[in-house]
């Protein structure tokens, strides 16, 4: 019993019951509870007793024959039922002054396919907080009364057989956003007032031939597929000026007015596919500034020369009957980014088509037999395009230089391998495409086979001889890398070494100069040395021999040195020269010697001489050692 309190969500469908479950008020804390697909055909007043806290019940796929079955009071205990689902019960109509759908707390209701003829809006309008309320797929016939719910947001009465409305039946309804009058077949008019709708559904009202009329300035999405228009008059749209969905196909329109769509200033997409247009004049769509989307497929349109549009960026022209292009028939389109254009009568492409901001293309099942370079060179962004089931026998990828993709399968190739080669080397690096799409028609030799069953035997010839020399060149390539490598580090080794020498020169260098330095201080100190402990140079002289003597001058008085005596003795006697004459002393007349004593006195000054120009000269040169600084090639 415990569990049981606990339970939340219980699921009784397709159990077969045929009456409602008792003890229910055991389920206490019971919030969702599911009946349908039973055969349960009465609620009586204690069915739910207990059950205050159940906001959803779904009781679709019952019994129920008639709102007698139900009690009036069996949603008493509710108190806090939020979804009631009585959908496909032949209930019928329920009176007016009927309590059975009286739950205050009631947000949604939904009563499909009850066999309602009629409208309960005197009960439904007594449940102030409905939020959604569903009746559709009822044989209603008309609604002449107003609902009066302000807290109601969506509305569903398509499926019946309304033939006629109350122009206000909608106008008391504040939240109102949703509102589906889908397949009504006999509506012929749909006439609404409403300040906060934002989704109207009319599609496949066989018989609505003409736009709805009103005040729906809020109205964000109209669906008027499947209806029966034929002509779009001009400002046909006036009261709708926030419009941004519109769905006008599968109609009959053949005549679109030039200002039809005039004041739609918000409109983003259009669709009038599955139509009869044959044109559409070039100023339809000039007004409409936010248009990006646009579908004319399934019409009888045969040029795009005339569509003009700024801001259009999706154009589907499929299963249309156009024929031919010019180079500027897209240039009343500049910022169109998708173009299909898909089983059309096109048999040949213009060169340079002009279409600047296009980047996919849908030529799939025309009559295109030929391209060339020039025939998409003027598409600067065109990345995707489908040339499948076409007329094409060649190709090659220089045909579309800046797609990425491209599918072609499906034509009638000729294979010549040669060719070819190129066109399947690109689709086996960008196409997605499976390549066994790829079947030759000609020659009679490969017909039915795939490009790459025809002429694998070639190409893998060619690709040998191709990766031999692909080998040989990185060969080549390789051996002149390791080579220039290898000089590199040669003369990175070269210049270390150099760099080792030239370190060592300097080092020896600099030990030299440092020797050198050494060297010159020892020989000033020994200068300075030698100098302090050198005798007196007059220490040094030695009274002059026999023979200098007698060559010496006489003495007439005492001089400082021998140097200064000469021609001294005629100042001692003044400057009287007969003076001088008279007191001159006359000298003795010397004998001449003989020849051998000549000689022998000759030998002896020369003796004399030599000895003293030996030390003269053995003392010279020692100070000559001591005083001449060592040269750095000494070392």
């Amino acid at each position: 019993m415990c569990l049981k309190f606990q339970v939340i969500s219980l699921d009784l469908s397709f159990n077969y019951l045929e009456t409602f479950p008792s003890a229910m008020e055991v389920f206490s804390e019971l919030k969702h509870l599911n009946l349908s697909h039973n055969k349960i055909s009465t609620l009586k007043f204690t069915d739910l007793n207990g059950l205050v806290n159940l906001q959803t019940l779904d009781l679709t796929y019952n019994a129920f024959h008639d709102w007698k079955d139900i009690h009036s009071g069996a949603f008493s205990p509710t108190i806090n039922l939020l979804y009631l689902d009585f959908s496909h019960n032949p209930l019928r109509s329920i009176s007016k002054y009927s309590n059975h759908l009286y739950v205050q707390s009631l947000e949604v209701l939904r009563l499909v396919n009850c066999s309602m003829d009629f409208a309960p809006l005197t009960n439904i309008n007594r449940l102030l907080n409905l939020k959604e309320l569903d009746l559709s797929k009822n044989p209603i016939t008309s609604i002449n009364d107003t609902f009066q719910l302000q807290n109601i947001r969506s509305i569903d009465l398509s499926m019946t057989n309304l033939k006629s409305l109350h122009e206000d039946v909608f106008v008391n309804l504040p939240s109102l956003e949703i509102l589906r009058m889908n397949n009504n077949i006999n509506l012929r008019k749909f006439i609404c007032h409403s300040d906060s709708l934002l989704y109207l559904d009319l599609s496949n009202s066989e018989m609505l031939d003409r736009i709805p009329t009103g005040r729906m300035r809020k109205l964000y999405h109209l669906d008027m597929s499947g209806n029966f228009l034929k002509i779009i008059n001009g400002n046909s749209f006036a009261n709708m000026i926030n419009l941004q969905l519109l769905n006008l196909s599968m109609n009959a329109i053949t005549v679109i007015h030039e200002d039809a769509f005039r004041g739609l200033n918000q409109l983003t997409s259009l669709d009038l596919s599955y139509n009869k247009i044959k044109s559409i004049n070039e100023k339809t769509f000039v007004n409409n500034s936010a248009l990006t989307y646009l579908n004319l497929s399934h019409n009888y349109i045969n040029e795009l020369d005339t569509i003009s549009s700024s801001s259009l960026k999706v154009l589907i022209a499929s299963y249309c009957e156009i024929y031919q292009m010019n180079r500027y028939s897209l240039t009343m389109m500049p910022n169109l980014v998708t173009l299909e254009m898909s089983r059309n009568f096109l048999t040949k492409l213009p060169d340079g088509l002009i279409a600047l901001s296009l980047v996919i293309l849908d030529l799939s099942y025309c009559r295109i037999s030929s391209l060339t370079n020039d025939t998409f060179k003027e598409m600067f962004y065109l990345r995707d395009i489908n040339l499948a089931y076409n007329a094409l026998t060649t190709i090659d990828p220089s045909y579309f230089p800046r797609a990425f993709k491209a599918t072609i399968s499906n034509n009638p190739w000729r294979c010549d391998c040669k060719r070819l080669k190129r066109m399947f080397e690109w689709m086996v690096t960008y196409s997605s495409e499976t390549l066994d799409t790829l079947i030759c028609d000609s020659p009679e030799k490969v017909e039915g086979k795939t490009w790459e069953e025809a002429c694998q035997q070639e190409w893998s010839e060619k690709s040998s001889t191709r990766d031999v020399m692909w080998y040989y060149s990185l060969a080549v390539v390789i051996a002149m890398v390791l080579a220039l490598f290898a000089l590199v580090i040669l003369r990175k080794v070269k210049n270390l070494q150099e760099q080792r020498i030239r370190l060592a020169e300097e080092a020896r260098r600099t030990e030299e100069r440092e020797a050198l330095r050494r060297m010159q201080e020892r020989q000033r100190e020994f200068q300075l040395e030698e100098d302090r402990n050198a005798p007196d140079p007059r220490e040094l002289q030695r009274p002059p021999s026999y023979n200098e003597a007698l060559l010496l001058p006489r003495l007439d008085a005492s001089q400082p040195s021998l140097a200064e005596s000469l021609g001294s003795r005629g100042s001692l006697r003044g400057s009287n020269p007969d003076v001088a004459k008279k007191n001159k002393i006359r000298r003795k007349r010397r004998r001449r010697k003989s020849e051998e004593e000549r000689r022998a006195s000759r030998i002896t000054v020369d003796s004399d001489s030599s000895d003293e120009n030996q030390s003269a000269d053995s003392l010279q040169s020692r100070r000559k050692l001591y005083q001449a600084p060592p040269l750095e090639s000494d070392f």
